[in-house]
C-alpha cells in the first residue's frame, strides 16, 4: 500500500489532483491545529504561488519532479529564502535568509512545496520545544506533554499531517527523540551524507563535531523517508544498497550499558524483540561488545571542549573537569572516539542492525527549567517509574553513543503506553550503508 504522500505525487503526475489543491488542504490543517504551535513561520500567499507555478509547469508538460505534490516543512535553524530563521533566539528574530540551504534547494528542484518553518528550543539546546520568540509546541496527541526536541515542531507537524515531512538536524538526539515521542519515523544518515550547511544559531567548530551534527528527516511513513533520503543524500558518500540477507542478524541492547528504562517501555521493547526472533537471528549484545559509558563520556568531553573555545577562562574554570580546554585533552578524546567507531564497526561485522531504546521513557509532561546556563536549560530529574534520573541521562543517554560514532539511525514506532503515548526504537546501521539500513528497516516494521 502506497503512503499518502507518494499517492498524491502520483495523482499530480497523472492529472488527478493539483498541487494547489493539496497545499490548500495542508493550510487548512495548519489552521485547525494552531494550538499545537508546530509551524511557526510561513507565508500563505507565497506557498499558494509556489503551488500554482508547479501546476502550470506540470500542465505544460515541462516538469515532473520526484516530489511534485509533496508538502514539506523545515526546522527553524535551517535557511529557507524569504522566511525567518531564528533558531528560537531573539537576537535572530529579524534574520531573513536570501538563499536556501542545500537540502531545501534539492527539495525545490524535485518539485516539493516548502510550507514553512517548524518550532525548536533556543539554539537547539533542549529535548523540549519552547523559546521566547514563538512559545511552546505541544505534543500532537496530548497538549500536556512535550513533543520532544530539538526538532519537536517538525515531529508534531508530521504527526498531525500538516506536512508530509520535516527537515531538521540532530546532534544529541534532536530528530530521534521527537520521532519516538510523537510516533513517527526519523532518520539521520552517516556523517555528511546529507550536507550539514546553512545552519543558523550556532554550529560546532572543527570536523569531528561537525560530523556528529547531521541533517535528518522525519516522516509518517518509511517509504516517504526512503524517497526523501534518496533525494537529499550525496550518493558519493554512501554505498549503494545490497541484497538483504535472510534471515537478518539483529543485535539489541535494552539499556545501552546500564541506563534505566521504564518498565512499560522495557516490556514493549522486549515484546517487539521477541516477535522479531521468530523470523530473524536475534541476540543481546554483550557488555564487552561496545563500551557505552566510554562513548557517552567521550561525547560529553568533546562537546564541552568545543564549547570551551567560546567561553571566558573563568567560566571554564568553574565548569571544572567537564571543560577540557587544552588541545592535548581534546585530541585524546578524538582518539577515544575513533576507538568507539572501530568497536561498533566490529559489531556490524557480525550483525546487520543494532536495536536500542531512544530515551528512558515515553514523552513526559512539560517541564520548566530550574535555571538557564547560557542557551542551555537546567532541569530537575525525570521520574523513570519511581526512580529519579537526571534529565540529560534519561533523554540523551541512549542517543549520544550513536551521535559520537555518526552511524546512520532510523527511529521506527513499535507501540504505545497505556496512556496512548507512542514508543519507538533506534535501528542503527553500519556507517556509509545508509541505503541498506533503509531497506532493512522495512523488514523490521511491527
Amino acid at each position: 500500500m502506497k503512503s499518502p504522500m507518494i499517492q498524491r505525487i502520483e495523482d499530480v503526475k497523472c492529472g488527478r489532483r493539483t498541487v494547489l489543491e493539496i497545499v490548500k488542504e495542508k493550510l487548512r490543517l495548519l489552521e485547525s491545529h494552531k494550538s499545537c504551535n508546530a509551524v511557526v513561520c510561513y507565508d500563505e500567499k507565497s506557498v499558494l504561488e509556489q503551488a500554482a507555478r508547479i501546476d502550470e509547469k506540470v500542465k505544460a508538460g515541462e516538469f515532473s519532479g520526484r516530489l511534485c505534490g509533496a508538502v514539506i516543512t523545515v526546522k527553524d535553524n535551517l535557511e529557507v529564502k524569504g522566511l525567518r530563521a531564528t533558531a528560537g533566539m531573539k537576537k535572530l528574530q529579524d534574520n531573513i535568509p536570501s538563499k536556501d540551504c542545500t537540502a531545501v534547494e534539492k527539495l525545490k528542484e524535485e518539485g516539493a512545496v516548502i510550507l514553512g518553518k517548524t518550532n525548536m528550543p533556543k539554539g537547539a539546546m533542549d529535548m523540549q520545544t519552547f523559546n521566547e520568540v514563538y512559545g511552546r509546541t505541544n505534543h500532537p496527541d496530548n497538549p500536556e506533554y512535550t513533543c520532544g526536541g530539538s526538532s519537536g515542531g517538525g515531529a508534531a507537524a508530521v504527526k498531525l499531517g500538516i506536512s508530509d515531512a520535516d527537515i531538521g538536524n540532530d546532534f544529541m538526539g534532536s530528530i530521534r527523540v521527537p520521532a519516538h515521542f510523537c510516533g513517527i519515523y526519523g532518520m539521520i544518515g552517516t556523517d555528511k551524507v546529507i550536507p550539514p550547511e546553512n545552519i543558523v544559531g550556532g554550529k560546532p567548530y572543527g570536523r569531528t563535531m561537525s560530523d556528529i551534527l547531521r541533517i535528518g528527516i522525519q516522516t509518517a511513513d518509511l517509504e516517504d523517508l526512503h524517497l526523501l533520503f534518496t533525494v537529499l543524500a550525496d550518493k558519493a558518500k554512501a554505498f549503494p544498497p545490497e541484497q538483504n540477507p535472510c534471515p537478518l542478524k539483529i543485535a539489541y541492547t535494552k539499556d545501552c550499558g546500564g541506563l534505566p528504562l521504564s518498565k512499560e517501555y522495557s516490556s514493549c521493547f522486549m515484546e517487539y524483540v521477541n516477535r522479531l526472533s521468530e523470523k530473524a537471528y536475534v541476540k543481546e549484545m554483550d557488555d564487552s561488545d561496545f563500551d557505552f559509558q566510554k562513548s557517552r563520556e567521550c561525547f560529553l568531553k568533546l562537546i564541552y571542549g568545543n564549547m570551551s573555545v567560546m567561553l571566558p577562562g573563568i567560566v571554564r574554570l568553574l565548569m571544572g573537569s567537564k571543560m577540557p580546554w587544552k588541545l592535548k585533552d581534546y585530541l585524546i578524546e578524538e582518539e577515544k572516539r575513533e576507538e568507539c567507531i572501530l568497536q561498533l564497526d566490529r559489531v556490524f561485522g557480525q550483525y546487520d542492525v543494532l536495536l536500542a531504546p531512544v530515551t528512558a521513557t515515553a514523552a513526559f509532561r512539560h517541564k520548566l527549567p530550574l535555571r538557564m546556563r547560557g542557551n542551555q536549560a537546567v532541569y530537575d530529574p525525570i521520574l523513570v517509574d519511581d526512580k529519579k534520573v537526571s534529565y540529560a541521562e534519561a533523554n540523551m543517554g541512549f542517543t549520544t553513543p550513536f551521535s559520537l560514532t555518526a552511524n546512520p539511525v532510523i527511529v521506527i514506532p513499535i507501540g504505545k503506553t497505556k496512556e496512548g503515548l507512542p514508543l519507538g526504537i533506534q535501528v542503527i546501521g553500519r556507517r556509509m550503508h545508509d541505503f541498506d539500513l533503509l531497506s532493512k528497516a522495512g523488514m523490521l516494521r511491527p
